[in-house]
């Protein structure tokens, strides 16, 4: 004896076989359609064909002359453009070693460094520290070789309670003196006692 299935079990079950064809369809529509994507999409340059030729994140340089650290480097990321004998730094801080331990330390959003020469270019909401002096800027440039750090952007130079403006400035890290030009204005604040 043969039961014959109901009318209703029937469309059922061609209702979840259609369900599960037009499941698989689909799934086949979107995976063909990513891989045409994926394939027209350009892969990126190669490192032979970007400017830069090495990138690095948390960068770390040391200066050193006759066995002597001159100052040492920070920065979050640093591009070398090796052509150019440049490196572009981002968030930088800097360690200038002095003779009487009283290091100079700089930091600075932006900058440059020559691989070859090791100056520097120092950009935007730079913080100087050369002790007992705490300097603001917007630009430095670092000259190796004489060991001066200079601006030709105004500067403000504080110290306890006094603040001095000048539009330049220049420190001899060697010597440890600071030339101001150019409108140079000195403040007090507080009491003088």
């Amino acid at each position: 004896m043969r039961i014959k299935p109901k009318n209703s079990t029937r469309k059922i079950n061609f209702l979840i076989t259609g369900f599960i064809v037009i499941l698989i369809g689909g799934i086949l529509v979107i995976f063909v359609r990513h891989r045409l994507i994926l394939k027209n999409n350009a892969p990126p340059p190669s490192p032979e064909n970007t400017e830069a030729s090495l990138t690095i994140k948390n960068f770390h340089h040391v200066a050193t002359e006759d066995g002597i650290k001159k100052w040492t480097l920070e920065a979050a990321s640093a591009s070398l453009y090796s052509q150019k004998n440049i490196v572009r730094l981002n968030d930088i801080s800097v360690i200038f070693f002095m003779h009487d331990n009283q290091n100079v330390t700089l930091k600075a959003n932006t900058g440059e460094l020559n691989s070859k020469t090791n100056d520097m270019n120092l950009i935007g909401s730079i913080i100087a520290v050369m002790p007992p002096y705490t300097l603001t800027t917007e630009n430095l440039y670092y000259e190796h070789r004489l060991r001066i750090i200079q601006s030709h952007v105004p500067v403000k130079i504080i110290e306890g309670s006094m603040l001095l403006k000048a539009d330049t400035m220049t420190y001899n890290i060697n010597t440890e003196t600071i030339k101001c030009d150019g409108n140079v204005e000195g403040s007090i604040i507080g009491n003088i006692k």
